[in-house]
């Protein structure tokens, strides 16, 4: 039985560092279209939902006119449907593993399977897939819950470890209890992802998966993204070169993790001002440094100055 949307009771418009998250995404698609990648090219397959954030920045910023959302929810793809903002969007009432064994289209593709459950053998089973459909030129990454599923919440660390075993096999390998800890899960559910993707890919002799983006993130919820583009191995560097331009935070730790700021209108007025100027102590830098910021809020605020979105309240 397939699991209820969480868009049913998830305010997906009110979600700062998963919007953050997007955006740092465009800018890395931007830097593989400049690499030489045809990006607007590309078809993309994500999970839209009822709001299509994704869809609405992968056509505005990047140009991609082919698309599909996969809805699983049966109750939710009536509403799916009807909020589907752009003609050439294909809403489809599928779960990504049926939609992955039988898509027949040949075209290079970026996927993006945006998760809302926990890691489990279903997850890893798409990422495999991933490995023999992903065109050279195309994307892939995958977004997963990072605390223990519903079914481990309370279970020990010891009976956590079992379910690692018995679910991901091999993937599970070298885990241990400590991995299990609550605090460490994010990092293990990283650790898991990333070698799902270059076991999936490691077979293909017809060019390169290269794991570049890698991201951590909460809202309401720890969630973890890890993937790339397969290409061919000059592509690859050149692929490579644009992010350590454009995008070199993202290389600095992996996962990067997008901190969370919870900033008003006149604070980041002045982050802005601190963050662009030259000179450490400059009047704003000081200001803030009075209000309790510290030298970690400067560093995370440079990083993101460009992709942090703003909210508005209105009042009719």
């Amino acid at each position: 039985m397939s699991k209820a949307s969480t868009a049913k009771f998830i305010p997906y418009d009110l979600r700062p560092a998963k919007q953050a998250e997007r955006r740092i995404l465009m800018d890395f698609l931007k830097c593989a279209n400049e690499a030489g990648m045809s990006v607007a090219d590309c078809r993309y397959v994500g999970m839209g939902g009822t709001m299509f954030y994704d869809f609405h920045l992968m056509h505005r910023f990047l140009g991609i006119k082919q698309m599909i959302s996969l809805e699983r929810d049966p109750k939710m793809h009536p509403r799916s449907e009807f909020n589907c903002p752009f003609d050439f969007i294909s809403v489809q009432n599928q779960t990504v593993a049926d939609f992955l064994t039988f898509d027949a289209d040949d075209c290079a593709t970026i996927y993006w399977l945006d998760y809302d459950d926990g890691l489990g053998a279903d997850i890893i089973a798409d990422i495999a897939s991933l490995g023999t459909r992903v065109k050279r030129g195309g994307f892939a990454f995958a977004t997963v819950y990072a605390e223990p599923p519903g079914a481990l919440e309370k279970q020990s660390a010891e009976q956590r470890l079992q379910w690692f075993q018995d679910q991901l096999g091999e993937f599970a390998i070298g885990l241990t209890t400590a991995d299990m800890a609550t605090a460490a899960f994010p990092k293990t559910v990283h650790r898991v992802l990333t070698a799902a993707f270059r076991n999936a890919f490691a077979p293909r002799t017809d060019g390169q998966f290269q794991l570049l983006f890698q991201v951590e993130y909460k809202d309401s919820s720890p969630m973890v993204t890890v993937g790339g583009c397969f290409s061919r191995e000059e592509d690859s560097a050149r692929i490579l070169h644009r992010v350590k331009a454009d995008l070199p935070f993202m290389l600095a730790s992996t996962p990067y993790r997008i901190k969370h700021l919870n900033l008003t209108e006149r604070e980041r007025a002045l982050f802005d001002l601190a963050v662009t100027k030259k000179r450490k102590n400059s009047q704003q830098a000081n200001l803030l440094r009075s209000l309790g910021f510290k030298k970690r809020d400067f560093e995370a605020y440079k990083d993101l100055i460009r992709f942090l979105p703003r909210y508005h309240e209105s009042i009719i």
